[in-house]
């Protein structure tokens, strides 16, 4: 007992010493203009390599759909990189392989990305081949009904597995069917998308004052803002505005459980969704850095302690700012109910208690390294994503904030974001090996495959 004393000591002595250390800002200086059309565009060095990384963020995502569009942004997003009218696909996705780069398109929640990475000798071929992609996309029907055809067969209810059920029918019991996070694509709904309504979503949220590009690496600054010019100043809108959406955030007062069946499935899938701070709140700092604590906590107690679980995580997206985290864990199904009963004490314990020195020493130095060890010039832009990061000033003393928070700012972070009482629960599995568990859940709601299709 005192060795584990004296070393618990040690290793607490060496987080307090390295976490004094004086660290070096990894965010940099930046440029930023804007071309006449609209497009805001964002300059930093970063990195040593000759290398030039683009990346456009565009102000679109799952919450610009409204009802019957489910799945518009991730089609729209995706199809950029099927060829254009200025490259056929082959010809577009040789050149890029000959360059050993590729562009890369994709779409969350909260916005959507395009994006690649080349090398200096080849940024002007590069910059051609990625603004034909974002700005003149042919969009076929071919290649999206190829797109669609996939994503239905990853996506169906009847062939998801639990982790994916409890993800998909989590999003509609939290939010809701009448809110865009709530809604899922399905089956006779997404096959009557046409490529007109794809390129119709595309002209109106794809727009130039609607879109950001932040440029990383070492770029010749002269030599790609020409290029810029030329390539993206004559990109026009046919809306020509900034199409932004919104939405509430969801309201969770109380406990609730819900559950979806899945025939045969040999384990249990749990997911807890609470009310979390939304992207630029003040809060969001010392919620993260409590947040990643509690991971610790409830893998310390359910995974090691009980064995209940391989894993059980608490996560939380700024990028994708829905207001709320996720907790998830998959487990046998015979130890489903003690699962809850164990989350709902080290929630009230940790609700109770707070965090320690030790504990937050440590957080601390996850974050600093994580924020540091970042190396490419592409990954990093997502640091910088001006769609969620609108104050760059701030943004860039992101570890001294971190840094400069005490336990007395955790702890009333935590009182007001973990609260025991309050949380939606969805939970995935096979009912007839469940169901003399799940009778111990009051008010439980049993969700069927269809109610999401609407």
């Amino acid at each position: 007992m005192r060795t584990a004393k004296y070393l618990a000591g040690i290793i607490f002595l060496l987080l307090f010493v390295a976490a004094d250390l004086p660290v070096r800002n990894p965010f940099p200086e930046v440029e930023r203009y804007k071309l006449k059309n609209g497009l805001e565009v964002i300059f930093a060095d970063y990195g040593t390599l000759p290398v030039t990384s683009f990346t456009f963020f565009v102000n679109v995502g799952k919450k610009s759909e409204t009802p019957g569009q489910q799945g518009l942004a991730d089609l729209a997003a995706g199809a950029l990189a099927m060829g254009n009218e200025k490259y056929a696909r082959m010809e577009q996705d040789q050149l890029l392989y000959r360059m050993g780069t590729g562009i890369s398109s994709g779409s969350n929640s909260n916005y959507s990305v395009v994006s690649a990475s080349f090398l200096n000798r080849d940024v002007e071929k590069g910059m051609d081949l990625l603004a034909a992609a974002l700005t003149k996309p042919t969009l076929p029907q071919v290649e999206i009904d190829e797109m669609k055809g996939f994503n239905l067969a990853q996506n169906k209810p009847s062939k998801m597995d639990i982790g994916q059920l409890a993800s998909v029918y989590g999003d509609y019991f939290t939010f809701g069917i009448e809110h865009p996070l709530g809604r899922h694509f399905y089956e006779a709904q997404y096959k009557k998308i046409t490529a007109a309504q794809v390129k119709e979503f595309y002209s109106f949220n794809f727009t130039p004052a609607n879109t950001k590009l932040v440029v990383l690496g070492k770029p010749d600054r002269a030599l790609v803002k020409k290029l810029i010019e030329q390539q993206l100043g004559g990109w026009t809108a046919i809306y020509g505005e900034v199409n932004s959406a919104a939405y509430d955030v969801a309201s969770i007062k109380e406990k609730e459980y819900a559950f979806v069946n899945k025939s045969g499935a040999e384990q249990a899938y749990l997911q807890w969704i609470k009310k979390s701070p939304t992207a630029g709140s003040k809060d969001e700092n010392a919620f993260r850095i409590a947040n990643s604590i509690f991971t610790e906590r409830l893998m310390d107690d359910i995974r090691e302690k009980r064995g209940y679980t391989y894993g059980i995580y608490s996560s939380y997206s700024e990028d994708e700012n829905e207001g709320v985290f996720r907790v998830r864990t998959q487990v046998r199904s015979e130890v489903m109910l003690n699962t809850i009963q164990a989350f709902d004490g080290a929630l009230a314990d940790f609700y109770k208690n707070g965090v320690t020195d030790t504990e937050l020493l440590k957080i601390k130095m996850k974050y600093r390294n994580e924020i540091l060890g970042i190396e490419t010039p592409g990954a990093f832009a997502m640091q910088m994503n001006p769609w969620v990061y609108k104050d760059y000033n701030k943004r860039k003393q992101y570890l001294q904030q971190i840094e400069a928070l005490d336990i007395a700012t955790i702890n009333k972070t935590i009182q007001k974001y973990f609260s025991p009482d309050s949380y939606k629960l969805v939970i995935a599995g096979d009912e007839k090996v469940l169901n003399e568990q799940l009778a111990g859940l009051p008010n439980l709601q049993r969700l069927d495959l269809s109610v999401i299709e609407n």
